[in-house]
Formats: C-alpha cells, sequence, structure tokens
C-alpha cells in the first residue's frame, strides 16, 4: 500500500510532465505559427512587387481590400511595410488610400483587440489619411472615447502625430463629457509627441482648461512645464483658486519649478508652512530656482517639518543654492537632531558628487 508521501510524489512528477509536455507543445505551435506567418510574409511582398507603386492598379487595390481583412494578412502587410526604404513606403501607401477608407467600416465592427491592431497601423501612417476630414478621422475620433484603453491610447497618438489642433480639441472635449478618466502620464506623453505648433495647442488648453477633468488638468499643467510655456498668470491663477483640486494645484507649484515667476515666491513660502504636506514638500523642491536670503530662512524652518520627505526636499534645495561652508554653519546652529541629520545627509551627497 502506497504511504501518503509516495501518493504525493506521484502527483507531482505527473503534474511536471503535464507542464514539460504543455511547454514542448507550445514551443512547437510557435515555431509553426513563425514559419507560417514568415511563409505568408514572402507572399505578400511578392504580391506588392510584381505592383508598379507609384501607380497602383484598382485590381491590386480590390484584391488588398479582401486579402487585408483577415487578420493574419493584416500583420503580414505590417511586417512586410515597415522593411520597405521610407522613399517606396510613402510612395506605396499614399496610393492606397481608398484601400484604407473601405476597410475601416470593415474593421469599426470587429472586436476591441482586432480594432486596436488596425488603429495602430494607421497611427504609424499617418500621411495615408490625415490631409483631409474622412471616414478614418471619424473613426480614430470615435475610438478615442472607447471603454478600451488600448484602442484609444492608440487613436489617441494617431491624433496627436496628425497635430490638428481642431480634432484634439473636439476630442478632449469628449472625453470629458463622458468623464473618461485617461491616465494623466499618457495624456502628457501624448501631448508631448504633438508635432505642431505647441504654442498654438497651448492656448487652446488653457482656453478650454475649465471644462476639464481632474487629470486633464495636471496633465495639460504638466506638459506646460515640460514645454516652458510662458502662461504664469494662468497657472498662477490657478494656483491661488483653494477650490480647485488639491493635485491641480500641486501641478502648478511644479510649473513654476520649471518657469521662473517671482510673483509666485510669496505663495510658495506659505505653502511651505502649509498643514498639507503634500503642498510643503513641492513647494520646498520648487524654491531651489528661487534663491535669496528669506528663501533660505523658510527653507531652513522647514528643515524642522515633522513630515521627512518635506525635511529631505527641504535639505536639497539648500545644498543646492548655498555655499558648503554657510551649510556647515547652519547645521551649527541648529538644534533640532533630525534637522541636522536631513541636511548632513544631502551635503554628504554634494560632496560625494563633488
Amino acid at each position: 500500500m502506497n504511504t501518503l508521501a509516495e501518493n504525493v510524489l506521484y502527483i507531482y512528477l505527473i503534474v511536471f510532465v503535464s507542464m514539460l509536455f504543455f511547454d514542448i507543445l507550445c514551443i512547437f505551435y510557435r515555431k509553426a505559427n513563425d514559419k507560417k506567418m514568415k511563409n505568408l510574409e514572402i507572399k505578400v511582398q511578392k504580391f506588392i512587387l510584381k505592383e508598379d507603386i507609384s501607380n497602383v492598379s484598382d485590381k491590386h487595390k480590390e484584391r488588398l481590400i479582401a486579402k487585408l481583412r483577415k487578420t493574419s494578412y493584416l500583420i503580414a502587410f505590417t511586417n512586410v511595410v515597415q522593411n520597405m526604404e521610407d522613399k517606396n513606403r510613402r510612395e506605396y501607401l499614399s496610393n492606397l488610400k481608398s484601400v484604407f477608407l473601405k476597410l475601416t467600416p470593415y474593421y469599426e465592427k470587429k472586436e476591441i483587440i482586432l480594432q486596436a491592431y488596425y488603429v495602430d497601423f494607421l497611427k504609424e501612417y499617418s500621411y495615408i489619411y490625415s490631409d483631409n476630414n474622412n471616414i478614418i478621422i471619424k473613426y480614430l475620433k470615435d475610438s478615442a472615447v472607447s471603454s478600451s484603453i488600448y484602442l484609444r491610447e492608440n487613436a489617441l497618438n494617431a491624433l496627436y502625430i496628425i497635430s490638428n489642433i481642431t480634432y484634439l480639441k473636439e476630442v478632449f472635449y469628449n472625453m470629458n463629457y463622458l468623464n473618461i478618466n485617461h491616465h494623466i502620464k499618457l495624456i502628457t506623453d501624448g501631448l508631448m509627441k504633438f508635432q505642431g505648433d505647441s504654442i498654438e495647442l497651448s492656448k487652446m488648453l488653457i482656453q478650454e482648461f475649465d471644462n476639464y477633468n481632474e487629470n486633464f488638468k495636471v496633465a495639460c499643467i504638466n506638459y506646460f512645464g515640460y514645454k516652458k510655456v510662458p502662461c504664469q498668470e494662468k497657472i498662477y491663477d490657478i494656483l491661488l483658486n483653494e477650490n480647485e483640486f488639491k493635485e491641480v494645484r500641486i501641478a502648478c507649484i511644479r510649473y513654476f519649478g520649471n518657469v521662473i515667476y517671482k510673483k509666485v515666491v510669496p505663495i510658495l513660502y506659505d505653502l511651505l508652512n502649509d498643514n498639507t504636506y503634500e503642498y510643503a514638500l513641492v513647494s520646498a523642491h520648487t524654491l531651489r530656482n528661487y534663491k535669496g536670503v528669506q528663501t533660505t530662512e523658510v527653507l531652513i524652518k522647514a528643515l524642522q517639518s515633522h513630515n521627512w520627505y518635506v525635511r529631505k526636499n527641504a535639505a536639497e534645495s539648500l545644498v543646492i543654492i548655498t555655499k558648503i561652508d554657510n551649510i556647515k554653519k547652519i547645521m551649527d546652529k541648529l538644534d533640532d537632531k533630525y534637522a541636522k541629520e536631513a541636511l548632513s545627509y544631502q551635503l554628504y551627497l554634494r560632496e560625494k558628487e563633488v
């Protein structure tokens, strides 16, 4: 009669062999799929090479419309097109505008994952459709308010590359109207991809600012800061509005770390002593860009904060704007051991860098 240990060992061996067998099957399946895709890519390449890319025939276009409705063919076509020379690819795809105009209504009705892949392809080659407000543009606008973040993000990236401010204005308004909470970083990173006039884009964002939700407001202010957009008065007014979202006001403080504006300094001093520690720690970081005697004094006071992050940022800013000899004098006068520790550590890091 088998013991419990032997039974457990047998079960373990059966599970191990089953997993090994499954892994081997997966390896062969992937290899077979890769080989199948490679063969399909060769067929697609031959199909394209037979055609005069500068004057694509209607027959070629009709056959392509039928073929590109198959997912595997679309993937193979994408891979082949990506490997073409830039000049040839642009010339060929520019002659296929009617193909994608007819394919778009078909993919619009497909499952989300296929739509996301199709839109990702369109995103890479905006010259196929960006010259007029056609069915593809409408599809991208609709996809930008999709419940799927993958489809939504791909569509937005396509619109950023097109760099038409009117399209973005409409899409952003609809996203906010429908309460779509797109991630802050995705919005900011997307705006950074905008290839048009950043000043005009910023004017539109400022004009529409009050229509946006918290995520969009923070993302816009972050964009203004990264691009150093000169809209200090507007950001200053937002910062003063105590009814505004906390994260939005914090984004305003960070903005003034990138875009210098002397008028904001007294506000930063007040926020450094605010009971809301988030305001204090971001203000402590931003004040390193506003060197002065009073700035040094308020940062020394902030070293005695109960919050570790505020002490750290204050110490870091002090070390940046103050000479090392003066930092040592400040340390000698401090009675708070935690303040001394924060300043001492930042001084150590600074001397190590030097």
